[in-house]
């Protein structure tokens, strides 16, 4: 009797605080990008910025509306529509369309009054009044849903271009979805392409929206003050652009003419998880292994339990912290054992030579979530996200400015103040990127021995007469000569040596000259352009006069470096005193 009593009192103490957490949770709307009615936070069309809820847009830029249950009411309302200079937009009309495509309502002029129209912050943050519980709520527009899936949403108005108007932004805003007893159920709201405004460049947005990422991962981005003007939302697992490069696509980048890939479903709300499911964490399973090839290549063996994604940090330089040697590998991965191939080129784009000794870090990605923010301007705070589902510590926060003139951060912030903040000088008119992981796991750094073969080419010359040492012989003729090697780690070197043979001067000073007394003699090196002389005797120039005996020596260098040398020999011999002549 009493165990029954305690589990109908635990029963009921965990319905109220279902209510209790149900009442919290109220309308769909400004009530999540504007969390006060001092705060700044509008639904922003502007079809030059991009086709967000546009009259026949593509699908990715769809607002959509999940319906799970045929009977599912539709609820929503619009505040005063506002353009670029303050006025009202008097004809802006919507249709909700359902998933066939099919219209559901309109084409209709949005109203101004009565239902469907919301006059102040608290009706529209208190939602529909056509709900349960939802006293001073506005009255909203309604459909009684007859299809299940994604219905959308869309507007036009008399659009011109950049002169007024060439923006709407409506003050406040509420989708909500109504179930089959009339209460509301959140997390039905979504969109791959959000656009807002806070209405002007220096007023701070507060906003707050969850993204779930396609392996089931939600996190929740707290954009904590942002200062944008007009600023789309996209989250993906690529970046700002889509080559397959990872460590390039993820970099903010100059100008605002990309197309992003605008893939994961952002909500205003905790995604409804009877449609929206909460995903598991992946992990590695086993060591990780590698086999360096003499081709240069270096296969990495990673074996998890999840298809994702994979970072391998390659620590090239033994320093602390991230060097520029150094790299950072994205790739990915499947149920099972994955190959991974590496080229052997480190950061800076160079061969590592073989013998280096480094390490490698795996490390299992989950939720791999990129921000590339269009036009965002300034941002004095950064961003704070949090993990949602499933259960985990806030991811850490990176971004690579580098581009654009900003900071760059591939180590991992985790300020519970905020991350990536930026100037203006950053920020206008550029795509900012900012990426973390829900959660990840790291497997133990792994020491490789990196080897490779060598083939290449050494160009060399010498001086006609000179030798060289090649393959362990003496050489002085010209030619290939080819050399077949192994290196300390088992792999073949082939050197090819290109030798050629650069002209030596050729000296001939003529014959030994003998002299009487001192009779001088010229002696004259063999002329060249750009010859250089230095004779024994200290002299410079291309003759010399002597009159003294001995072995004369000339070096004659030409502009090739290459010397020839000559000798000469000079002997003088006295005159001879006279000699008397006798008679007989």
């Amino acid at each position: 009797m009493i165990l029954t009593s305690f589990k109908k009192l635990f029963a009921s103490q965990i319905l109220i605080v279902f209510l209790l957490i149900s009442m919290k949770l109220s309308a769909e709307g400004t009530k999540q990008i504007m969390p006060t009615a001092s705060s700044y936070g509008e639904l922003q069309l502007m079809p030059s910025f991009s086709n967000f809820a546009w009259f026949d847009c593509g699908v990715d830029d769809r607002l959509n509306i999940h319906i799970k249950t045929v009977g599912e009411k539709i609820c929503f309302g619009f505040g005063d529509r506002i353009d670029n200079y303050g006025g009202t937009i008097s004809d802006v009309q919507y249709r909700l369309r359902k998933p066939d495509g099919t219209i559901a309502m309109g084409p209709a002029n949005l109203p101004t009054s009565g239902a469907g129209y919301i006059s102040t912050y608290n009706q529209a943050t208190i939602g529909p009044s056509n709900l349960s519980g939802n006293t001073g709520g506005y009255t909203a527009l309604t459909h009684t849903a007859t299809m299940t899936g994604d219905y959308y949403i869309e507007f036009s108005y008399n659009y011109s271009g950049w002169s007024s108007p060439d923006r709407c932004r409506f003050k406040y805003f509420d989708i909500t979805v109504g179930n089959l007893a009339n209460q509301e159920v959140d997390g039905r709201v979504w969109s791959k392409a959000w656009q807002f405004t806070s209405g002007n460049q220096n007023n701070e947005f507060t906003g707050s929206l969850f993204v779930y990422a396609d392996d089931g991962i939600v996190t929740k981005i707290d954009f904590n003050g942002i200062q944008p003007y007009v600023f789309t939302v996209y989250c993906n697992p690529t970046g700002i652009t889509n080559t397959g490069v990872f460590e390039e696509d993820r970099k903010s980048k100059n100008g605002t003419n990309y197309t992003v890939n605008a893939q994961y479903k952002i909500f205003l709300n905790d995604p409804d998880i009877t449609i929206y499911p909460t995903g598991a964490f992946g992990s590695i399973t086993g060591p990780i292994t590698t086999d360096s090839h003499c081709d240069g290549n270096l296969d990495i063996f990673v074996p998890v339990n999840k298809a994702g994604k994979v970072d391998i940090f390659f620590n090239i330089n033994p320093l602390p912290g991230t060097q520029a040697e150094d790299l950072s590998l994205t790739a990915n991965v499947n149920v099972g054992m994955n190959t991974i191939t590496w080229n052997g080129l480190n950061g800076l784009g160079l061969p590592v030579p073989s013998g280096t000794d480094f390490t490698i870090t795996v490390t299992y990605i989950n939720g791999l979530t990129n921000l590339p923010l269009r036009d965002p301007d300034t941002h004095p705070y950064g961003f704070i996200v949090s993990l949602i589902r499933p259960a985990g510590s806030s991811p850490a926060l990176f971004w690579d400015d580098s581009e654009v003139g900003g900071s760059v951060n591939l180590d991992g912030c985790t300020l519970a103040t905020g991350c990536h903040s930026f100037s203006y000088q950053v920020g206008n008119n550029n795509y900012i990127n900012t990426w973390w992981y829900a959660s990840s796991t790291t497997g133990d750094p792994v020491t490789v021995n990196y080897r490779r073969s060598y083939a290449g080419t050494i160009e060399t010359s010498i001086c006609e007469g000179d030798s060289i040492l090649i393959n362990g012989y003496w050489v002085n003729t010209a030619g290939t000569y080819i050399n077949n090697l192994t290196n300390q780690q088992g792999c073949d070197s082939i050197v090819t040596t290109v030798l050629t043979l650069r002209p030596t001067p050729i000296v001939n000073l003529g014959p030994d000259t003998t002299v009487c007394n001192g009779l001088p003699v010229q002696f004259t090196a063999p002329s060249g352009n750009g010859y250089q002389y230095q004779w024994s005797n200290g002299a410079t120039t291309q003759s010399i006069i002597v009159t003294q005996s001995g072995t004369y020596t000339v070096n004659v260098t030409n502009p090739a470096g290459c010397t020839g040398v000559g000798s000469v020999n000079y002997l003088s011999f006295p005159k001879p005193t006279p000699r008397l002549i006798y008679h007989n």
